[in-house]
């Protein structure tokens, strides 16, 4: 097995498969288009000429079609608790230098905030709005895992792994024939020491493991602690007894469209939801340090606690 490892997307991610090392370094070109295509912030990027142009109707490319085409799926199932238009309220915070937005801008920004404003073809997105903004921050890293395990099965790839920063996306069990093991990371704060230590290990032959956390990117202000996942009905960050939700799935893009509604939803209405969508298991830790799972776990994939 050959290793592959690059910095995108602003976080560290690698990939290994049984392809050789040459052809695993090809995959990066990939990579950078994706990159090209989602970016909210680059300004070379399909998505920022479609947030520049909103009020328009702008030509895109299939890729960026479909993924919006998808994320506002998941904007729906989950009731507008993940919303791809937050991009406007995510400007106005800054986790690098602990920036909190004042209540007059935030208000002002929410009143655009509302994934029903776009529309999407085949070819084409429309932003109502012409204040609004998309971001796919949210919902990209699990289209483009999905779209690189394609990618590495095209060059002859039999058994490989693709790791965003923690999206995790495996496809054909490891060479030895057994399943991929994916540590699942034991919440800690990033006011903290980061902790890279797993609190338990999931095996799957084929699909993905996703997990969203409220520890990720945090700072403190005042004696209270903002952390990155905001809530789309007030622009803050969420209230919620879920720190960390792991999403099972067989597309990452399903891990990355439900994790993240999960935590906003709350523990009880997360594992209801999350047992209620058959194409998903959940493990979910609440602020409690309990740890609950959806029936699939243990079942359909071996889970063990460290």
């Amino acid at each position: 097995m050959e290793t592959f490892q690059f910095p995108l997307y602003n976080t560290y991610n690698l990939i290994q498969s049984d392809l050789p090392a040459d052809a695993l370094a090809s995959s990066l070109d990939l990579a950078k288009r994706y990159e090209l295509l989602f970016s909210r912030t680059d300004p070379a990027s399909e998505l920022f000429r479609v947030n520049a142009q909103a009020g328009s109707t702008v030509a895109v490319s299939p890729q960026l079609a479909e993924l919006t085409s998808s994320a506002l799926g998941y904007c729906g199932e989950s009731g507008g608790l993940f919303d791809i238009t937050m991009g406007a309220a995510v400007r106005l915070w800054d986790f690098n230098t602990g920036t909190v937005p004042d209540p007059e801008s935030l208000a002002s920004v929410l009143r655009h905030v509302d994934y029903r404003a776009v529309t999407c073809s085949d070819a084409t997105i429309r932003l109502e709005d012409p204040e609004a903004s998309i971001d796919l921050g949210g919902i990209a890293k699990g289209y483009i895992a999905d779209g690189l395990l394609d990618w590495l099965e095209r060059a002859g790839g039999r058994h490989s792994l693709v790791n965003l920063g923690g999206n995790v996306a495996v496809r054909g069990g490891k060479d030895d024939g057994s399943p991929w093991k994916i540590g699942l990371r034991r919440p800690a704060s990033s006011l903290e020491s980061p902790s890279q230590s797993s609190f338990a290990v999931i095996e799957v032959d084929s699909g993905s493991v996703v997990t969203s956390g409220v520890y990720e990117r945090a700072f403190e202000r005042g004696g209270r602690v903002y952390h990155h996942i905001l809530d789309p009905r007030d622009g803050m960050p969420a209230r919620t007894d879920v720190v960390s939700a792991s999403v099972v799935s067989r597309r990452s893009l399903d891990g990355d469209g439900y994790s993240t509604a999960l935590i906003l939803m709350g523990a009880d209405r997360a594992l209801q939801f999350a047992e209620a969508h058959p194409r998903i298991e959940a493990v979910l830790v609440t602020d409690e340090g309990d740890v609950l799972a959806t029936s699939g776990i243990g079942r359909d994939y071996a889970f063990r606690m460290l």
